[in-house]
């Protein structure tokens, strides 16, 4: 069994499917419900989903307090795809690995906005819950906040097509009002993609949006 470690986590994967997996989008919508719990020998730490609004706001922690944070996420969106796409190269291979390691201790602020308990107000309180845990959890905290922050992967959007075929509301009002990251992201993105091909259109003839 293979260990695949380059994106700041560990995951043992028997062996990388050929195609790309798509997320349903009734999975997405339903994220703002779901709560994971994780016994660790501090006790429980219950985790959720990061809202935008969230995920927002500790950013700007985060660039704040680690000034090389923009520039190191910038090269990962360039880096990662090509690791991740099956390329065997050693030094992109490198690249990513420590990329991943300078990201993954500010990647821990996110804590802030995923770890419902016990309930932390301040860096300072991150720091000392990850201080108290065994290696093995906090690894296991830090492969949740990777999931629970993560964004990139396809969206299969075929129930909200057939929703909107047959005049059926779908959307959680949560899921509009203070969305999590992956929420916007998805439902977003059906919008962008909407106002393309209205300017496509109007591109075509001859007027300019």
């Amino acid at each position: 069994m293979m260990a695949v470690s380059f994106d700041g986590g560990r995951f043992d994967v028997e062996e990388l499917p050929e195609q790309v997996v798509k997320v349903p989008i009734e999975r997405i919508l339903h994220q703002h419900r779901e709560r994971y719990v994780i016994r660790t020998s501090q006790g429980t730490v219950v985790m959720k989903h990061i809202t935008k609004r969230m995920k927002l706001a500790i950013d700007r922690i985060r660039f704040t307090r680690y000034p090389r944070v923009a520039e190191l996420e910038a090269e990962a969106r360039i880096v990662y795809p090509v690791v991740m796409a099956g390329n065997k190269d050693e030094d992109a291979v490198r690249r990513a690995n420590e990329i991943a390691a300078e990201l993954a201790p500010t990647m821990d602020l996110y804590a802030l906005g995923i770890i419902e308990y016990p309930f932390l107000t301040s860096p300072e309180d991150v720091e000392d819950l990850m201080a108290s845990l065994t290696d093995e959890e906090q690894e296991a905290i830090r492969q949740m906040l990777g999931v629970l922050t993560a964004w990139g992967r396809p969206v299969d959007f075929s129930q909200l097509e057939i929703a909107e075929r047959f005049h059926l509301q779908i959307i959680p009002i949560e899921a509009v009002e203070d969305p999590t990251y992956q929420q916007y992201r998805a439902l977003y993105s059906v919008v962008e993609q909407e106002h393309e091909a209205t300017r496509d259109m109007y591109s075509k003839l001859g007027v300019r949006m």
